[in-house]
């Protein structure tokens, strides 16, 4: 189980400033100023914990990387810091140990994966296949 107690420790770790307000144009945004970073996020678009989960991880992905982008960045460029957040999230709250003895308990399908780390099945979906070519990268 991903504990939201742990994302929060992560965040005073890091020296993250966390905003639960009304932001207008999405559900969460990452802001980093000065080497600073700050994490807001639209309470109101979050029905299930564990959808703020899986978005907190990814926003906390994007400050443990470094990897912000201006408003007007090329497309290439946004896709590749969104792939780091993701990585950094899944490698943190889902390592690969972790994943393999959930589903050598039984829990293979992605609603039982989500169920079981307390995460959005988009998340356990963007897991998988990390995972999946992150390995097979490794055998080639």
């Amino acid at each position: 189980m991903v504990e939201l107690w742990a994302m929060y420790k992560d965040i005073e770790n890091k020296g993250i400033q966390l905003f639960t307000q009304d932001i207008g144009f999405a559900d969460a945004a990452t802001i980093e100023l000065g080497g600073e970073y700050g994490i807001f996020l639209d309470l109101s678009c979050f029905d299930t914990i564990s959808k703020y989960k899986g978005i907190l991880a990814h926003e906390l992905g994007h400050c443990a990387t470094g990897r912000t982008q201006k408003v007007s960045s090329p497309l290439d460029l946004i896709e590749k810091h969104e792939y780091k957040a993701n990585r950094w999230a899944i490698e943190r709250y889902i390592p690969f140990e972790s994943l393999k003895t959930a589903m050598e308990d039984g829990y293979s399908e992605r609603w039982q994966l989500a169920e079981y780390f307390g995460m959005p099945e988009s998340f356990i979906e963007k897991t998988l296949d990390y995972y999946t070519i992150a390995k097979q990268r490794k055998l080639a």
